[in-house]
């Protein structure tokens, strides 16, 4: 999980403030955020991970993480941020 976390921190931070600009630029409203976040979120691994550093996933797979659970982190952080701001 440590591990997780660490490849999210990466990629979370500048996914969050592209998916806020985007937010605001189409309405302003935290679901949109959140939806925005759900989608820029794996473009952002995608382009920090398969692009610019592809060798980083040797580090993670040495740690028995593999290339799919990177990906399905992703996906459930992302899901799991919409459905925190679709309640607010």
């Amino acid at each position: 999980m440590k591990n997780i976390l660490l490849f999210q921190k990466k990629i979370f931070f500048i996914s969050y403030a592209i998916s806020i600009l985007i937010g605001v630029l189409f309405g302003g409203q935290p679901k949109m955020i959140g939806l925005s976040f759900l989608f820029i979120a794996p473009f952002t691994q995608y382009f920090f991970y398969e692009i610019k550093n592809k060798n980083q996933y040797y580090y993670y797979y040495n740690l028995g993480i593999s290339n799919v659970m990177l990906w399905i982190s992703t996906f459930v952080i992302g899901l799991i941020n919409l459905l925190i701001l679709m309640t607010i």
